[in-house]
Protein backbone atom coordinates (compact mmCIF):
# COMPACT_ATOMS: atom_id res chain seq x y z
CA UNK A 1 0.00 0.00 0.00
CA UNK A 2 0.85 3.64 -0.20
CA UNK A 3 0.43 6.39 2.16
CA UNK A 4 1.38 9.79 2.28
CA UNK A 5 3.73 8.97 -0.63
CA UNK A 6 5.48 6.08 1.09
CA UNK A 7 5.60 1.99 0.48
CA UNK A 8 3.97 0.81 3.49
CA UNK A 9 4.91 -2.57 4.78
CA UNK A 10 3.44 -5.02 6.78
CA UNK A 11 3.82 -8.80 7.97
CA UNK A 12 0.30 -9.59 7.18
CA UNK A 13 0.63 -10.11 3.56
CA UNK A 14 -1.22 -12.19 0.93
CA UNK A 15 0.39 -13.74 -2.23
CA UNK A 16 -0.54 -12.55 -6.02
CA UNK A 17 -0.17 -15.73 -8.30
CA UNK A 18 0.28 -15.74 -11.93
CA UNK A 19 -2.88 -17.62 -13.09
CA UNK A 20 -1.43 -19.79 -15.88
CA UNK A 21 0.73 -21.38 -13.88
CA UNK A 22 -0.19 -20.12 -10.16
CA UNK A 23 3.34 -19.25 -9.43
CA UNK A 24 3.36 -16.54 -6.50
CA UNK A 25 4.31 -13.18 -8.38
CA UNK A 26 4.39 -10.82 -5.71
CA UNK A 27 3.45 -10.42 -1.87
CA UNK A 28 1.24 -8.00 -0.71
CA UNK A 29 0.02 -6.10 2.36
CA UNK A 30 -3.20 -6.23 4.35
CA UNK A 31 -3.94 -2.73 5.80
CA UNK A 32 -5.57 -2.76 8.78
CA UNK A 33 -8.08 -0.30 10.07
CA UNK A 34 -5.84 1.86 11.64
CA UNK A 35 -4.16 1.84 7.99
CA UNK A 36 -7.11 2.91 6.24
CA UNK A 37 -8.58 5.37 8.58
CA UNK A 38 -4.85 7.49 8.29
CA UNK A 39 -5.05 7.26 4.43
CA UNK A 40 -8.84 8.56 4.61
CA UNK A 41 -8.19 11.44 7.29
CA UNK A 42 -4.26 12.19 5.34
CA UNK A 43 -6.39 12.50 2.05
CA UNK A 44 -9.19 14.49 3.70
CA UNK A 45 -7.25 17.28 5.13
CA UNK A 46 -4.46 17.51 2.36
CA UNK A 47 -4.92 20.96 0.77
CA UNK A 48 -6.27 21.13 -2.34
CA UNK A 49 -4.19 24.06 -3.64
CA UNK A 50 -1.75 22.44 -6.04
CA UNK A 51 -2.22 24.98 -9.89
CA UNK A 52 -4.02 23.17 -12.67
CA UNK A 53 -0.72 23.61 -14.69
CA UNK A 54 1.07 21.42 -12.07
CA UNK A 55 -1.57 18.84 -12.46
CA UNK A 56 -1.54 18.99 -16.15
CA UNK A 57 2.10 18.72 -16.07
CA UNK A 58 1.69 15.39 -13.22
CA UNK A 59 -0.84 13.65 -15.73
CA UNK A 60 1.50 14.73 -19.10
CA UNK A 61 4.54 13.53 -17.53
CA UNK A 62 3.30 10.19 -16.20
CA UNK A 63 1.85 9.29 -19.33
CA UNK A 64 5.29 9.76 -21.15
CA UNK A 65 6.96 7.55 -18.24
CA UNK A 66 4.47 5.13 -18.66
CA UNK A 67 4.58 4.86 -22.20
CA UNK A 68 8.69 4.68 -21.96
CA UNK A 69 8.02 1.49 -19.44
CA UNK A 70 5.43 -0.25 -22.08
CA UNK A 71 7.39 -3.19 -22.13
CA UNK A 72 7.74 -3.61 -18.53
CA UNK A 73 4.43 -3.01 -16.84
CA UNK A 74 2.41 -4.74 -19.97
CA UNK A 75 4.31 -7.84 -18.60
CA UNK A 76 3.78 -7.05 -15.18
CA UNK A 77 0.09 -6.59 -15.70
CA UNK A 78 -0.14 -10.29 -17.76
CA UNK A 79 1.87 -11.80 -14.77
CA UNK A 80 -0.96 -11.06 -12.07
CA UNK A 81 -3.97 -11.29 -14.25
CA UNK A 82 -3.25 -13.77 -16.83
CA UNK A 83 -3.81 -11.71 -19.77
CA UNK A 84 -1.85 -11.77 -23.10
CA UNK A 85 0.98 -9.46 -23.80
CA UNK A 86 -1.18 -8.45 -27.05
CA UNK A 87 -3.90 -7.23 -24.75
CA UNK A 88 -2.07 -5.61 -21.79
CA UNK A 89 0.45 -3.24 -24.28
CA UNK A 90 -3.39 -2.31 -25.68
CA UNK A 91 -4.32 -1.50 -21.90
CA UNK A 92 -1.06 0.32 -21.36
CA UNK A 93 -1.63 2.98 -24.59
CA UNK A 94 -4.80 3.31 -22.77
CA UNK A 95 -3.83 4.28 -19.64
CA UNK A 96 -1.78 6.89 -21.27
CA UNK A 97 -4.64 8.29 -23.76
CA UNK A 98 -6.48 8.36 -20.39
CA UNK A 99 -3.67 10.02 -18.32
CA UNK A 100 -3.73 12.32 -21.85
CA UNK A 101 -7.70 13.21 -21.73
CA UNK A 102 -7.09 13.76 -18.17
CA UNK A 103 -4.72 16.65 -18.38
CA UNK A 104 -6.60 18.18 -21.16
CA UNK A 105 -9.25 18.37 -19.33
CA UNK A 106 -7.77 20.15 -16.36
CA UNK A 107 -8.33 24.20 -17.76
CA UNK A 108 -12.23 23.56 -19.08
CA UNK A 109 -13.22 22.23 -15.35
CA UNK A 110 -11.50 24.93 -13.79
CA UNK A 111 -13.42 27.84 -16.25
CA UNK A 112 -15.80 30.28 -14.68
CA UNK A 113 -19.30 29.02 -15.45
CA UNK A 114 -20.96 31.71 -13.40
CA UNK A 115 -22.52 33.32 -16.79
CA UNK A 116 -24.39 30.37 -18.09
CA UNK A 117 -26.49 30.92 -14.58
CA UNK A 118 -27.53 34.13 -15.45
CA UNK A 119 -30.46 35.32 -17.50
CA UNK A 120 -31.63 38.70 -18.81
CA UNK A 121 -30.86 41.94 -18.43
CA UNK A 122 -31.48 42.43 -14.54
CA UNK A 123 -28.01 40.84 -13.33
CA UNK A 124 -28.84 42.35 -9.47
CA UNK A 125 -27.20 40.99 -7.33
CA UNK A 126 -24.58 39.26 -8.82
CA UNK A 127 -24.08 35.61 -8.62
CA UNK A 128 -20.38 33.86 -8.63
CA UNK A 129 -21.20 29.87 -9.45
CA UNK A 130 -18.04 28.50 -7.37
CA UNK A 131 -17.00 24.85 -8.48
CA UNK A 132 -14.12 23.07 -6.25
CA UNK A 133 -12.41 20.08 -5.46
CA UNK A 134 -14.58 17.42 -3.24
CA UNK A 135 -12.72 16.80 -0.63
CA UNK A 136 -11.99 13.35 -0.43
CA UNK A 137 -13.30 10.86 -3.10
CA UNK A 138 -13.25 7.02 -2.75
CA UNK A 139 -12.10 4.51 -5.46
CA UNK A 140 -12.55 0.66 -5.75
CA UNK A 141 -11.61 -0.81 -8.78
CA UNK A 142 -11.89 -4.41 -10.27
CA UNK A 143 -8.86 -6.56 -11.84
CA UNK A 144 -10.15 -7.27 -15.58
CA UNK A 145 -7.92 -4.30 -16.71
CA UNK A 146 -5.93 -3.59 -13.52
CA UNK A 147 -4.35 -0.44 -14.34
CA UNK A 148 -6.62 0.89 -16.71
CA UNK A 149 -9.42 0.57 -14.34
CA UNK A 150 -7.77 2.34 -12.11
CA UNK A 151 -6.35 5.37 -13.89
CA UNK A 152 -9.96 6.25 -15.09
CA UNK A 153 -10.56 7.13 -11.09
CA UNK A 154 -7.02 8.46 -10.59
CA UNK A 155 -6.53 10.79 -13.90
CA UNK A 156 -9.86 12.52 -13.06
CA UNK A 157 -9.11 13.33 -9.38
CA UNK A 158 -6.39 15.04 -10.44
CA UNK A 159 -7.57 16.88 -13.55
CA UNK A 160 -10.29 17.78 -10.92
CA UNK A 161 -7.86 18.54 -7.86
CA UNK A 162 -9.56 16.40 -5.40
CA UNK A 163 -7.73 13.90 -3.16
CA UNK A 164 -8.88 9.54 -3.99
CA UNK A 165 -8.22 6.76 -1.61
CA UNK A 166 -8.12 4.25 -4.16
CA UNK A 167 -8.42 0.32 -3.30
CA UNK A 168 -7.19 -2.02 -6.64
CA UNK A 169 -8.29 -5.81 -6.68
CA UNK A 170 -6.45 -8.33 -4.21
CA UNK A 171 -6.25 -10.26 -7.52
CA UNK A 172 -4.27 -7.87 -9.33
CA UNK A 173 -2.68 -4.94 -7.06
CA UNK A 174 1.20 -5.06 -8.79
CA UNK A 175 0.00 -2.86 -11.02
CA UNK A 176 -1.80 -0.47 -9.66
CA UNK A 177 0.46 0.14 -6.68
CA UNK A 178 3.79 0.62 -9.56
CA UNK A 179 1.05 3.36 -11.44
CA UNK A 180 1.05 5.47 -7.81
CA UNK A 181 4.63 5.13 -7.44
CA UNK A 182 5.28 6.27 -11.15
CA UNK A 183 2.39 9.69 -10.22
CA UNK A 184 4.95 9.97 -7.07
CA UNK A 185 7.75 10.10 -9.11
CA UNK A 186 6.49 12.82 -11.34
CA UNK A 187 5.80 15.06 -8.97
CA UNK A 188 2.68 13.75 -7.49
CA UNK A 189 2.01 15.64 -4.10
CA UNK A 190 1.79 13.14 -0.81
CA UNK A 191 -1.60 11.95 0.06
CA UNK A 192 -3.54 13.68 -3.44
CA UNK A 193 -4.16 9.55 -4.10
CA UNK A 194 -3.14 7.10 -1.51
CA UNK A 195 -3.72 3.76 -2.33
CA UNK A 196 -4.86 0.71 0.03
CA UNK A 197 -3.88 -3.09 -0.40
CA UNK A 198 -6.05 -5.75 1.23
CA UNK A 199 -7.53 -9.49 0.76
CA UNK A 200 -10.38 -8.32 2.65
CA UNK A 201 -12.26 -6.42 0.41
CA UNK A 202 -15.83 -6.45 2.33
CA UNK A 203 -14.12 -5.31 6.04
CA UNK A 204 -12.59 -2.43 4.09
CA UNK A 205 -16.09 -1.19 2.34
CA UNK A 206 -17.73 -1.32 5.35
CA UNK A 207 -15.11 0.91 7.33
CA UNK A 208 -14.68 3.50 4.33
CA UNK A 209 -18.96 3.07 4.06
CA UNK A 210 -19.24 4.26 7.72
CA UNK A 211 -16.61 7.33 7.69
CA UNK A 212 -18.22 10.75 7.42
CA UNK A 213 -15.07 11.94 5.05
CA UNK A 214 -15.34 10.92 2.29
CA UNK A 215 -17.58 13.14 -0.15
CA UNK A 216 -18.11 10.09 -3.37
CA UNK A 217 -17.85 6.49 -3.63
CA UNK A 218 -16.38 5.18 -7.57
CA UNK A 219 -16.98 1.85 -7.58
CA UNK A 220 -16.52 -0.56 -10.64
CA UNK A 221 -17.13 -4.09 -10.29
CA UNK A 222 -19.63 -6.75 -10.05
CA UNK A 223 -24.10 -5.67 -9.61
CA UNK A 224 -23.82 -7.92 -6.01
CA UNK A 225 -21.21 -5.85 -4.39
CA UNK A 226 -22.36 -2.50 -6.33
CA UNK A 227 -25.57 -3.45 -4.61
CA UNK A 228 -24.23 -4.30 -1.25
CA UNK A 229 -22.53 -1.10 -1.46
CA UNK A 230 -25.65 0.97 -1.60
CA UNK A 231 -26.95 -0.97 1.24
CA UNK A 232 -24.48 -0.61 3.64
CA UNK A 233 -24.32 3.33 2.60
CA UNK A 234 -28.20 3.53 3.39
CA UNK A 235 -27.27 1.60 6.44
CA UNK A 236 -24.59 4.00 7.86
CA UNK A 237 -26.38 7.15 7.15
CA UNK A 238 -24.77 7.65 3.94
CA UNK A 239 -27.29 7.46 2.19
CA UNK A 240 -26.84 11.22 0.64
CA UNK A 241 -22.88 10.85 -0.70
CA UNK A 242 -22.52 10.90 -4.12
CA UNK A 243 -21.95 7.63 -5.80
CA UNK A 244 -21.21 6.32 -9.15
CA UNK A 245 -21.25 2.65 -9.84
CA UNK A 246 -20.24 1.27 -12.83
CA UNK A 247 -21.37 -2.09 -13.03
CA UNK A 248 -22.17 -5.58 -14.98
CA UNK A 249 -22.79 -5.80 -18.60
CA UNK A 250 -24.77 -8.26 -20.83
CA UNK A 251 -23.96 -6.53 -24.43
CA UNK A 252 -25.68 -7.77 -27.14
CA UNK A 253 -24.13 -7.50 -30.73
CA UNK A 254 -27.20 -7.77 -33.40
CA UNK A 255 -26.41 -9.06 -37.01
CA UNK A 256 -29.47 -7.97 -38.96
CA UNK A 257 -29.92 -9.47 -42.54
CA UNK A 258 -28.82 -6.75 -44.16
CA UNK A 259 -24.96 -6.52 -42.60
CA UNK A 260 -21.81 -7.10 -43.97
CA UNK A 261 -20.88 -10.31 -42.98
CA UNK A 262 -17.18 -10.16 -43.22
CA UNK A 263 -16.97 -6.69 -40.75
CA UNK A 264 -19.84 -8.48 -38.68
CA UNK A 265 -17.94 -11.87 -38.33
CA UNK A 266 -14.22 -9.47 -37.48
CA UNK A 267 -16.15 -7.33 -34.89
CA UNK A 268 -17.64 -10.65 -32.99
CA UNK A 269 -13.91 -11.64 -32.62
CA UNK A 270 -14.36 -8.77 -29.84
CA UNK A 271 -16.22 -12.01 -27.99
CA UNK A 272 -12.62 -12.71 -26.99
CA UNK A 273 -10.66 -9.66 -26.36
CA UNK A 274 -9.25 -9.44 -22.54
CA UNK A 275 -10.14 -13.07 -22.49
CA UNK A 276 -13.79 -11.86 -22.48
CA UNK A 277 -13.55 -10.25 -19.41
CA UNK A 278 -14.86 -6.54 -19.89
CA UNK A 279 -17.86 -5.58 -19.05
CA UNK A 280 -18.82 -4.47 -22.17
CA UNK A 281 -17.29 -7.28 -24.24
CA UNK A 282 -20.24 -9.25 -26.35
CA UNK A 283 -21.89 -11.34 -24.37
CA UNK A 284 -24.56 -12.91 -26.52
CA UNK A 285 -25.02 -12.95 -30.96
CA UNK A 286 -28.69 -12.19 -31.48
CA UNK A 287 -28.11 -13.47 -35.75
CA UNK A 288 -30.65 -12.90 -38.13
CA UNK A 289 -31.28 -16.67 -39.96
CA UNK A 290 -31.18 -15.31 -43.14
CA UNK A 291 -27.46 -14.70 -42.89
CA UNK A 292 -26.64 -17.24 -39.96
CA UNK A 293 -24.87 -19.84 -42.20
CA UNK A 294 -22.78 -17.40 -44.25
CA UNK A 295 -21.97 -15.41 -40.99
CA UNK A 296 -20.51 -18.72 -38.53
CA UNK A 297 -18.88 -19.85 -41.49
CA UNK A 298 -16.84 -16.47 -41.27
CA UNK A 299 -16.72 -16.15 -37.99
CA UNK A 300 -15.36 -20.02 -37.07
CA UNK A 301 -12.68 -19.41 -39.90
CA UNK A 302 -11.42 -16.27 -37.75
CA UNK A 303 -11.94 -17.76 -34.23
CA UNK A 304 -10.21 -20.85 -34.86
CA UNK A 305 -6.29 -18.58 -35.94
CA UNK A 306 -6.77 -17.51 -32.14
CA UNK A 307 -3.46 -18.78 -30.40
CA UNK A 308 -4.73 -19.32 -26.83
CA UNK A 309 -1.81 -20.22 -24.00
CA UNK A 310 0.97 -18.65 -22.25
CA UNK A 311 0.58 -14.80 -21.80
CA UNK A 312 4.14 -13.91 -21.73
CA UNK A 313 4.07 -15.19 -25.33
CA UNK A 314 4.48 -12.95 -28.16
CA UNK A 315 2.46 -15.13 -30.26
CA UNK A 316 -0.41 -15.22 -27.89
CA UNK A 317 -3.66 -14.22 -28.86
CA UNK A 318 -5.70 -14.54 -26.06
CA UNK A 319 -4.42 -15.65 -21.98
CA UNK A 320 -6.41 -16.96 -19.58
CA UNK A 321 -8.98 -15.68 -17.40
CA UNK A 322 -8.55 -14.41 -13.56
CA UNK A 323 -8.32 -18.08 -12.23
CA UNK A 324 -9.09 -21.52 -12.41
CA UNK A 325 -12.32 -21.19 -10.31
CA UNK A 326 -13.75 -18.42 -13.08
CA UNK A 327 -13.39 -20.85 -15.68
CA UNK A 328 -14.46 -23.50 -13.89
CA UNK A 329 -18.12 -21.15 -13.85
CA UNK A 330 -17.61 -20.75 -17.68
CA UNK A 331 -17.64 -24.39 -18.25
CA UNK A 332 -20.47 -25.19 -16.15
CA UNK A 333 -22.74 -22.47 -17.73
CA UNK A 334 -21.89 -23.72 -21.10
CA UNK A 335 -22.29 -27.22 -20.82
CA UNK A 336 -26.10 -25.87 -19.14
CA UNK A 337 -26.44 -24.23 -22.57
CA UNK A 338 -25.71 -27.41 -24.38
CA UNK A 339 -27.93 -29.38 -22.20
CA UNK A 340 -30.63 -27.12 -23.14
CA UNK A 341 -30.21 -28.01 -26.54
CA UNK A 342 -27.59 -25.15 -27.75
CA UNK A 343 -25.11 -26.35 -30.58
CA UNK A 344 -21.24 -26.68 -29.79
CA UNK A 345 -19.75 -25.51 -32.90
CA UNK A 346 -16.00 -24.35 -31.41
CA UNK A 347 -13.89 -24.61 -28.00
CA UNK A 348 -15.35 -25.29 -24.92
CA UNK A 349 -11.57 -26.68 -23.53
CA UNK A 350 -10.29 -25.71 -20.17
CA UNK A 351 -6.42 -26.75 -18.65
CA UNK A 352 -6.60 -24.93 -15.30
CA UNK A 353 -7.56 -21.11 -15.69
CA UNK A 354 -6.97 -21.57 -19.27
CA UNK A 355 -10.35 -21.50 -21.44
CA UNK A 356 -10.25 -21.51 -25.06
CA UNK A 357 -12.45 -19.27 -27.59
CA UNK A 358 -16.02 -21.12 -27.59
CA UNK A 359 -18.59 -20.26 -29.91
CA UNK A 360 -22.15 -22.15 -29.53
CA UNK A 361 -25.15 -21.86 -32.15
CA UNK A 362 -28.91 -21.99 -31.07
CA UNK A 363 -28.58 -20.84 -27.47
CA UNK A 364 -31.96 -20.32 -26.04
CA UNK A 365 -32.03 -16.64 -24.45
CA UNK A 366 -33.59 -17.80 -20.90
CA UNK A 367 -30.00 -19.80 -20.80
CA UNK A 368 -28.02 -19.22 -17.88
CA UNK A 369 -25.15 -18.48 -19.89
CA UNK A 370 -26.80 -15.51 -21.52
CA UNK A 371 -29.22 -14.03 -19.00
CA UNK A 372 -26.20 -13.93 -16.42
CA UNK A 373 -23.32 -11.86 -17.39
CA UNK A 374 -20.50 -14.69 -18.27
CA UNK A 375 -17.38 -13.61 -17.93
CA UNK A 376 -15.02 -15.25 -20.18
CA UNK A 377 -14.38 -15.68 -24.27
CA UNK A 378 -17.78 -16.95 -24.83
CA UNK A 379 -19.91 -16.56 -27.79
CA UNK A 380 -23.40 -17.71 -27.19
CA UNK A 381 -25.78 -17.87 -30.81
CA UNK A 382 -29.05 -16.84 -30.10
CA UNK A 383 -31.05 -16.87 -33.72
CA UNK A 384 -33.59 -14.06 -34.31
CA UNK A 385 -35.99 -13.88 -37.53
CA UNK A 386 -36.29 -10.32 -37.06
CA UNK A 387 -35.29 -6.99 -35.44
CA UNK A 388 -38.68 -7.21 -33.28
CA UNK A 389 -37.46 -10.22 -31.57
CA UNK A 390 -33.92 -9.20 -31.19
CA UNK A 391 -35.26 -6.51 -29.46
CA UNK A 392 -37.99 -8.60 -26.70
CA UNK A 393 -35.17 -11.20 -26.06
CA UNK A 394 -32.56 -8.26 -24.83
CA UNK A 395 -35.25 -6.09 -23.15
CA UNK A 396 -35.14 -9.47 -21.02
CA UNK A 397 -32.05 -8.60 -19.67
CA UNK A 398 -32.02 -5.91 -17.11
CA UNK A 399 -28.49 -5.04 -18.05
CA UNK A 400 -28.26 -1.96 -19.73
CA UNK A 401 -24.68 -0.80 -20.15
CA UNK A 402 -23.49 -1.11 -24.04
CA UNK A 403 -24.82 -2.61 -27.54
CA UNK A 404 -24.38 -2.67 -31.01
CA UNK A 405 -25.59 -3.65 -34.48
CA UNK A 406 -24.64 -4.44 -37.81
CA UNK A 407 -26.78 -3.38 -39.86
CA UNK A 408 -26.92 -0.77 -43.66
CA UNK A 409 -29.86 0.82 -42.26
CA UNK A 410 -29.27 4.16 -40.24
CA UNK A 411 -33.18 3.86 -39.63
CA UNK A 412 -33.18 0.47 -38.17
CA UNK A 413 -29.71 1.29 -35.91
CA UNK A 414 -31.54 4.30 -34.39
CA UNK A 415 -34.79 2.18 -33.92
CA UNK A 416 -32.36 -0.58 -32.18
CA UNK A 417 -30.42 2.03 -29.95
CA UNK A 418 -34.20 3.74 -28.73
CA UNK A 419 -35.93 0.98 -28.22
CA UNK A 420 -32.77 -0.48 -26.00
CA UNK A 421 -31.53 2.82 -24.02
CA UNK A 422 -28.25 1.43 -23.31
CA UNK A 423 -25.58 3.79 -21.96
CA UNK A 424 -23.42 3.86 -25.12
CA UNK A 425 -24.57 1.93 -28.59
CA UNK A 426 -22.31 1.48 -31.69
CA UNK A 427 -23.52 0.97 -35.19
CA UNK A 428 -21.77 -1.14 -37.53
CA UNK A 429 -18.92 -1.83 -34.59
CA UNK A 430 -18.65 -4.18 -31.37
CA UNK A 431 -20.42 -3.01 -28.54
CA UNK A 432 -16.69 -2.00 -26.49
CA UNK A 433 -15.70 0.77 -28.64
CA UNK A 434 -15.69 3.80 -26.65
CA UNK A 435 -13.56 6.98 -26.54
CA UNK A 436 -12.03 8.13 -22.84
CA UNK A 437 -13.38 11.87 -22.72
CA UNK A 438 -17.13 10.17 -23.71
CA UNK A 439 -19.65 9.81 -21.08
CA UNK A 440 -19.48 5.97 -19.95
CA UNK A 441 -22.18 4.25 -18.03
CA UNK A 442 -25.34 1.89 -17.12
CA UNK A 443 -28.73 2.32 -16.34
CA UNK A 444 -30.57 -0.54 -13.83
CA UNK A 445 -28.28 -3.04 -12.80
CA UNK A 446 -25.11 -1.56 -15.06
CA UNK A 447 -25.62 1.56 -13.29
CA UNK A 448 -27.53 4.46 -12.11
CA UNK A 449 -27.30 6.75 -14.32
CA UNK A 450 -23.70 8.36 -13.19
CA UNK A 451 -21.38 8.60 -15.56
CA UNK A 452 -17.80 7.53 -15.82
CA UNK A 453 -15.60 8.75 -18.89
CA UNK A 454 -13.09 11.28 -18.21
CA UNK A 455 -14.74 14.74 -18.25
CA UNK A 456 -18.08 13.71 -16.45
CA UNK A 457 -15.62 11.90 -13.93
CA UNK A 458 -13.77 14.60 -13.34
CA UNK A 459 -16.56 17.32 -12.92
CA UNK A 460 -18.24 14.85 -10.89
CA UNK A 461 -15.53 14.96 -8.41
CA UNK A 462 -16.05 18.38 -8.16
CA UNK A 463 -18.21 20.50 -5.65
CA UNK A 464 -20.77 23.68 -6.78
CA UNK A 465 -21.80 26.34 -4.49
CA UNK A 466 -23.13 29.92 -5.46
CA UNK A 467 -22.40 32.93 -3.82
CA UNK A 468 -24.45 35.84 -4.39
CA UNK A 469 -23.41 39.55 -3.88
CA UNK A 470 -26.26 41.89 -3.26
Amino acid sequence: MIIDGKKIERKEKFFVRNPYNNEIVGMVGIADRKDIENALTLSYHRKKDIPGEERVRILRDSAERIKREERDLAQLISLESGLCLKDTLYEIDRVCKTLEASADSVYEIEKDISKKFVKGENKNPELQVITEPLDLVVGITPFNHPMNQLVHKIGPAIAAGSSIVIKPSEKTPLSAIRLVEILHETGLPSNMVNLITTNRPLEFLDYVLESRKSEMISFTGSVYVGKYIARRMAESGNELIKYVPELGGNSPFIILDDAELSLAAEMALNAFGNSGQRCTKIKRILLHNEVAHEFICAFLELTKKIRYGSPLDEETNMGTVINEGAAIEIEKRVNEAILDGANLLYGNKRTGALYSPTILDYVLPISRLVVEETFGPVAPIIRIGSLEEAIEIINLSNYRLSAAVMTQSKEKAERIANALKVGQFNWNHHPSYRTEQAPFGGFRDSGNGEKEGVIMSAEGMRRIRTFYIH
